[in-house]
Formats: structure tokens, C-alpha cells, sequence
């Protein structure tokens, strides 16, 4: 009678072990905090002065935390920013009309360490393989390496789509897309994020950051295709964000991407062990009651 006590005692405790570490419905799969007020690019960037840009466009702009969500039916990226993107909209849209985003995913494998087009003016430590790009007034679009830049129509557009919206909810920007035109966030992979000042007129959409500021222009960049166009980037800290964006003439500035760290992979790893261990000890005492 005590053994079967026992054994009872012990599949009560594993299956609620099992049911613990079930991944749930929604499942974080990486966030990570950004500086905030670091919004400068490599510390002495600044903002057009016209009077259409609000006074808070530089928190606005800056991104303060990036979080990647997967759910039963979708991936959620989600921007957070310092203050609400639409906190100022003097064009329309549907809310960040000042923002333009690039997300850029290294997946593994064969990709490019440039950008998509032309634009932002970067380039990249590691290959990247799969672009979200995003722009106000039903400008999203997701990008794959090998698709063809000079065609205006490449990638999948979120206007042809029910799978892929693009929205502002409180302080964050998320682009919300189905696995059914991509695969679910896996713990491995690595972001760039680039945050530039949206401009219909600009390359790729982004407004030029000139080497003085005018009415529709930033200042403390260049006239040269080397010098970044980009406000902020997700980085550990506001040192790192400024040597990325580093730059010289004739070489454009390298950003490295951020992921999980090896610890949290390892993490990851012993949660699947232990459910599989879980359910092989579950098997074994169901063996030995029938056993019995």
C-alpha cells in the first residue's frame, strides 16, 4: 500500500512538472532594454528644423526595449519606444508617421551584410536573411535576401495580406505576422534594428541625416553615401550604439546583431530535456501500475 501511495505521490509531482514546462500559448522568445535619450546616433545627430517636427521627436524615436513574441498563429516584433509614436502626427497614417524601421534577422546560414537597398547606410558584422521592413501608410513589407532590390514590388507587401499587420499600441510599434509567411521565432536568432526619420522622398525612405541641419534635413552627418541615417539601434549600451555607427570616409559603419545569450539557449535546451524526461518518467510508472 505504501509503494502504490508513493508512486501515486510521484506522477501527481511530474505531471504537474509536465504541465509547468509546457511552452504556453504565447511565448517570449527574446526582449532586450535599449538606452533610453540615446537617440543621436553616434552621439551628436540632430532632428530637422521645421516646425512640422515635434519638440519630443527624439523620444519619439528612441527605442527603448524590443521584445519578439510568438504566438499560436503569428510572430509579434514589437518596438517600444520612449514616447508614443503617434504622439504627434502631422501627416496622417496610421500612427507613426515619423518612423521608418528596418528589422533585419540573421537566421543562420548563407544571407548579405548590406542592406536591403540603399538608404540608412550601414552595413553588417554577420549575414542576415530575412527583412522587415517598415514605413507608415501601408508600407510594410517583408523582405527575403534574395530578393531582387530594384524591383519596387519585391517581398510580400501587408496590404496582400491578412497575415501581416502593422499598428501602435500604447508606446510600441508591432508588426504582427503569420507563420504561414513566417516561420515562428526561434531562440537562435539575432536582430538588427534600425531606426531611422521616414521621408517619402529619401532612399529607401530615409530622411538624410546632412552634415548641417536644415528645415527637412538632420545635422552632424554628411553629404556622402557613408555616413549613417539612422537615429538609434538596438544595442547594450549608448557606448556601443556610438562606436557601431562609427563611420569614416569611404567605409561605411558595421553594427553587430544582439540575441540571446549562450545561456539562455542552454536554458532552453534543458527545458526540452526536462519535459522529455517528464513524460519518459510518467511512461515508466503507468508501466508499473499495470505492471502490478
Amino acid at each position: 500500500m505504501f509503494k502504490k501511495v508513493v508512486m501515486v505521490l510521484l506522477v501527481l509531482i511530474l505531471l504537474g512538472g509536465a504541465a509547468f514546462a509546457q511552452p504556453e500559448e504565447t511565448e517570449q522568445v527574446f526582449s532586450q532594454s535599449d538606452p533610453q535619450g540615446d537617440s543621436f546616433g553616434p552621439g551628436k545627430f540632430t532632428y530637422p528644423g521645421d516646425q512640422s517636427f515635434p519638440q519630443e521627436l527624439p523620444a519619439m524615436l528612441d527605442l527603448v526595449e524590443f521584445r519578439v513574441v510568438n504566438t499560436d498563429k503569428t510572430t509579434r516584433f514589437e518596438f517600444q519606444f520612449a514616447q508614443p509614436p503617434n504622439l504627434a502626427q502631422p501627416w496622417g497614417g496610421e500612427g507613426y508617421n515619423f518612423h521608418r524601421i528596418d528589422l533585419y534577422i540573421a537566421s543562420g546560414g548563407k544571407g548579405s551584410q548590406t542592406t536591403f537597398r540603399s538608404g540608412a547606410q550601414v552595413r553588417f558584422t554577420e549575414p542576415w536573411q530575412i527583412n522587415v521592413r517598415i514605413r507608415d501608410w501601408q508600407g510594410a513589407y517583408l523582405l527575403h535576401w534574395e530578393d531582387d532590390p530594384e524591383d519596387p514590388q519585391a517581398g510580400i507587401w501587408q496590404g496582400a495580406t491578412e497575415d501581416f499587420a502593422v499598428f501602435v499600441q500604447g508606446n510600441t510599434i508591432v508588426a504582427e505576422i503569420g507563420h504561414s509567411i513566417l516561420e515562428p521565432a526561434a531562440a537562435s536568432w539575432k536582430y538588427y534594428i534600425l531606426i531611422g526619420l521616414q521621408d517619402a522622398y529619401g532612399l529607401d525612405h530615409y530622411r538624410k541625416i546632412a552634415a548641417e541641419e536644415g528645415p527637412w534635413t538632420g545635422g552632424g552627418g554628411s553629404e556622402t553615401e557613408f555616413s549613417p541615417n539612422v537615429y538609434d539601434i538596438l544595442a547594450g549600451d549608448a557606448k556601443a550604439q556610438k562606436q557601431q555607427l562609427d563611420w569614416e570616409p569611404g567605409k561605411l559603419a558595421r553594427l553587430e546583431p544582439v540575441g540571446n545569450s549562450s545561456g539562455n539557449l542552454v536554458a532552453r535546451k534543458l527545458a526540452v530535456v526536462a519535459v522529455v524526461m517528464v513524460a519518459a518518467g510518467v511512461a515508466a510508472l503507468i508501466w508499473l501500475f499495470k505492471k502490478k
